[in-house]
């Protein structure tokens, strides 16, 4: 019989928002901790783990429930276990807020959930078909079959959209509206008016400028040697970051090792920010950037 392992630092249930004193850093990762087991735990930044014994686990047949952490790992989305309502959870002060009319079900036992950044939004896909959440008053937005919410603006004000090809449309959350198009999905930057993405065979990285259709710097960005590139995601200061990975298979030890690096958009150079390893313990991991 598989025992779960590891410190847990900090219990999170279904008690009240935390004081400013005990407020926590953002989740580098999620997963579950030595075994296929409950409870889910969050990796937060410094080393603690916290883990949500108020959060559904399992949905049938083994496979896990949704669980969603936004690009910055400031916000934490899932289904509670007792009444079964979709909560957005954030980091900082354990505030736990309820989306109105979102209920778990048999319906929901292989959706996917993603937040957008600051969890004003929800993405929930059921059966391939996606609808976006505001979160604060349940409201949904149904997009048509085929279609699926890619990424945020750093402000939530828009969601980048792509279609089986990867084509992508840009749209306004409020009211929800086309303002763009471009040939490839990728990172959605300040006002929606850029997009980086990764050039083929992921070996580097492209602007285009959604106003003009233009590419502002000609020379892609090299993604760093030895590097797989993950995921990249704009901040709201219109810096962009790359997230790479080692894979397990190419590390002694096990685990999965990521780095973030900015990108400094006028050199084409790459600076590291920092990074952490995914233990291969660590089973249904969530990693904060990532869709999961």
């Amino acid at each position: 019989m598989s025992v779960c392992v590891g410190a847990v630092a900090v219990v999170m249930g279904a008690g009240g928002p935390a004081g400013a004193a005990s407020a926590r850093p953002p989740v580098r990762y999620a997963g579950l901790d030595g075994c296929v087991c409950a409870p889910w735990k969050l990796w937060v930044r410094g080393g603690k783990v916290v883990a949500l014994r108020d959060a559904r686990v399992f949905s049938v047949r083994g496979q896990r429930a949704p669980l969603a952490l936004s690009p910055n790992g400031r916000y934490v989305a899932y289904f509670q276990l007792g009444d079964g309502a979709l909560v957005v959870r954030e980091m900082a002060t354990g505030e736990v807020r309820v989306v109105p009319g979102v209920m778990w079900s048999n319906g929901m036992r292989t959706a996917r959930v993603e937040l957008s950044p600051g969890g004003r939004y929800a993405v929930l896909g059921i059966g391939g078909e996606y609808q976006i959440l505001d979160t604060y008053s349940g409201d949904g937005v149904p997009l048509p079959p085929g279609l699926r919410p890619w990424s945020f603006s750093p402000d939530a004000r828009f969601v980048l959209v792509v279609d089986d090809m990867f084509q992508a449309g840009i749209y306004s959350l409020s009211p929800f509206a086309e303002r763009g198009r471009v040939p490839v999905g990728g990172a959605l930057g300040p006002g929606g008016e850029v997009v980086a993405h990764f050039t083929a065979r992921d070996a580097g990285i492209r602007l285009w400028d959604v106003p003009t259709g233009g590419i502002p710097r000609h020379d892609p960005v090299a993604v760093p040697v030895g590097r797989t590139p993950t995921r990249m995601r704009w901040n709201g200061a219109g810096r962009l970051d790359l997230q790479t990975v080692i894979p397990r298979r190419l590390r002694k030890g096990g685990g999965a090792r990521y780095a973030w690096y900015r990108v400094d958009q006028e050199s084409g150079g790459t600076e590291r920010m920092g990074g952490f390893v995914v233990p291969g313990s660590v089973h249904n991991p969530i990693v904060t950037g990532l869709t999961p």
